[in-house]
């Protein structure tokens, strides 16, 4: 339902000061359950309770993101992500955040509401609202203005809340000026890294080391949990024939997807770009124009060609590419750039400088703005229309078949009234794809913690929707050691070896820190090197990873040089030394001090926000049913089983 109101939000107040905290939910809308009824209780804070529906919907959004992050490494790191405590997590700090609100007496005015829909772009026409858009788009999303409005009135909520808060966050000049004396410094060290690789043959892995190994980290070879299940489907195709789509639908369509079915005004250009330092002199400026115009007299020799010139002349990203920018629009470059490009004819090339330097810039080709006619599109939107609600019939007829599976109706039956037959899919892990059902989405949260001869609520597929009955369910079980014994075996190396590295390192580090003149002594060995100068939160050239060593080289005072342990580096592990240190100078200061100025506001501003938020969670009753239980039921709903609740992170609280 808020997938709308989400992809559109965007505020920056959120997302800077509140990071991961999801204020952007319309809590009104997710607290409590859909339907009649008891509804089982995930969380209850401060007395307000939290749905089991709504947890469920959050664990699944997190799910989905970690699929897609981790790919076919989900089934391994899914225990590590703790994803029902992070879903509860998330949902109690806006039920917290919200009751905040409510006490501060944060108030939104229906005027602020409609400013905020009038502003919204996907609801404007020509670059204006129309309300005719606006209910045309929420329909579609089987969304009521009111209760879409009500979800913005929350988000403004939130936002007022968070700029409250946030204004407490202060910065002084002497704090500015002391963060960039340290954040400007310099060091430079010598290191020597050691590779696990070399030692690799000269550890072995005995059978009572791998065993150990194996019984200590079985979640890394685990068979996934799987699911079968019996099914029956409702297919689109069937439905196509009770579409009915008018030409005020087809229209309809057109204005509210008119950007689908324009095409911008744009060119076609390439540039050559001599630099400017940041704040170049009146010198540096003449200098490099003069250096531009003589390539520019180059360029525009007959037969000429502007690529080559690019790679041998420009100093911008673009130069291996022959200065190639591809098409671009208005809005994409700088002003002045922009200006320029656009005011060249096809085949002309002008001298323009912006922030970067001097560029000259050929245009290859200029296409006007234009708009497909809705006559030349009709068709296409007629059937994307037919097949969009054709899908939504589809899901329909499902979501009616799994009522009648939930009041003890069987498959075989529903299957024979429907003129079809059940079909069954083969044992598939979570996440995994189903033969047969292509796309299929959103399965694997829609069968959680369902049993043998449980229904599943309905689910859609490309091809149409779903609803099955679990057949077999086989928990998550580790491998046998014989089957991975290899695996397991080579695993050992690696550790016995990384761990012969780092002994190795520290070593070496303990006789350094033993000797008067430690960097001296590193800088002798074979296989040392010593680094540039160093900024604080770089890396050291060439070296992947090494981030974490320039990072040891700043905490180390001058009288005592040598890092305390081995830092990893990668795979390796460095002992290092510091060679020296250089403070910021007076001018680097005062050139960085308004921009550090302004990023320490808004980290003192976030910091201000979640102090606050622990604060609040510090004073609050956060209740979850223990093991066993049946979970509590929403207010005014009997309940069938006496629940116990206990704080959340209470060992004995219900873990899913």
């Amino acid at each position: 339902m808020l997938q709308l109101m989400r992809k559109h939000a965007g505020n920056w107040m959120i997302k800077i000061l509140l990071g991961a905290i999801a204020l952007a939910f319309a809590l009104s809308w997710g607290v409590y359950n859909y339907g009649d009824g008891p509804a089982r209780v995930a969380v209850k804070v401060n007395g307000e309770t939290i749905s089991e529906v709504r947890a469920s919907e959050v664990y699944a959004n997190l799910a989905e993101q970690a699929k897609q992050r981790f790919g076919a490494q989900f089934d391994q790191v899914a225990p590590l992500l703790n994803l029902r405590q992070q879903a509860l997590d998330q949902l109690v700090d806006q039920v917290l955040l919200n009751q905040a609100a409510n006490q501060l007496a944060v108030q939104v005015g229906n005027q602020e509401v409609a400013a905020r829909v009038a502003a919204t772009p996907m609801f404007q026409k020509d670059g204006r609202f129309d309300e005719r858009i606006y209910r045309l788009i929420l329909e579609r999303n089987r969304l009521a203005p009111a209760d879409y409005e009500a979800g913005l009135r929350q988000e403004l909520k939130m936002e007022k809340l968070a700029a409250l808060v946030a204004g407490a966050g202060q910065v002084t000049p002497l704090q500015v000026d002391q963060v960039l004396a340290s954040q400007l410094a310099k060091v430079k060290g010598v290191y020597r890294l050691f590779k696990p690789e070399d030692y690799r043959k000269e550890v072995k892995a005995g059978q009572e080391q791998i065993e150990q190994y194996y019984k200590k980290n079985q979640s890394a070879y685990m068979e996934p949990a799987t699911v079968s299940f019996d099914y029956l489907v409702f297919p689109i195709s069937a439905q196509r024939d009770q579409v009915q789509i008018s030409d005020r639908d087809v229209s309809d369509t057109y204005d509210m997807e008119r950007d689908r079915y324009s095409k911008p005004e744009q060119v076609q250009a390439s540039h050559i770009l001599i630099k400017l330092p940041e704040k170049p002199s009146p010198a540096e400026i003449e200098a490099a124009k003069k250096e531009a115009e003589k390539v520019l007299a180059l360029a525009k020799k007959p037969g000429a060609d502007f690529a080559a010139l690019a790679k041998k002349y420009s100093q911008g990203p673009s130069a291996p590419q022959g200065g190639d920018l591809g098409k671009f629009k208005r809005g994409t470059m700088v002003p002045s750039f922009e200006d320029m490009a656009f005011k060249l004819k096809p085949g002309e090339i002008g001298l323009v400088r912006t922030q970067f330097g001097w560029h000259l810039v050929k245009v290859f080709s200029h296409d006007q703005a234009s708009v497909t006619p809705l006559e030349q599109v009709k068709g296409e939107i007629r059937d994307r229309l037919v097949d969009r609600q054709a899908k939504d019939l589809a899901q329909a007829a499902a979501e009616r078949a799994f009522d009648r599976l939930a009041m003890g109706e069987s498959l075989a039956k529903l299957a024979k009234g429907a003129g079809s037959s059940a079909q069954s899919s083969p044992k598939v892990a979570e996440g995994q794809k189903v033969e047969g059902l292509p796309g299929l989405q959103g399965f694997s949260a829609a069968a959680r913690d369902l049993e043998k001869g449980q229904p599943v609520p309905a689910v859609s597929f490309d091809n149409g929707s779903i609803v099955a009955v679990i057949r077999e369910r086989i928990p998550a079980h580790a491998k046998p050691l014989e089957k991975v014994i290899e695996d397991v075996r080579l695993a050992v190396v690696d550790e016995l070896a990384t761990a012969r590295a780092r002994d190795e390192a520290a070593k070496l580090l303990a006789d350094l820190a033993k000797v008067n003149d430690p960097a001296a002594e590193l800088k002798r060995m074979p296989g040392s090197l010593e680094t540039d100068w160093l900024s604080r939160g770089g890396e050291i050239k060439d070296v992947s990873g090494s981030s974490p060593l320039v990072r040891a080289l700043f905490l180390r005072p001058a009288s005592k040089p040598v890092v305390t342990k081995p830092v990893q580096v990668g795979e390796q592990f460095s002992a290092a030394v510091l060679a020296g240190r250089k403070a910021a100078g007076e001018q680097e200061i005062k050139d960085k001090r308004e921009q550090f100025k302004e990023i320490l506001l808004a980290q003192e501003r976030r910091q201000a926000v979640q102090g606050f938020l622990g604060d609040l969670k510090a004073r609050a009753e956060v209740l979850v049913p223990v093991q066993g239980t049946s979970g509590g039921s929403l207010p005014g709903c009997d309940s069938r089983s006496a629940v116990e609740w206990v704080p959340m992170g209470n060992p004995r609280a219900t873990a899913k």
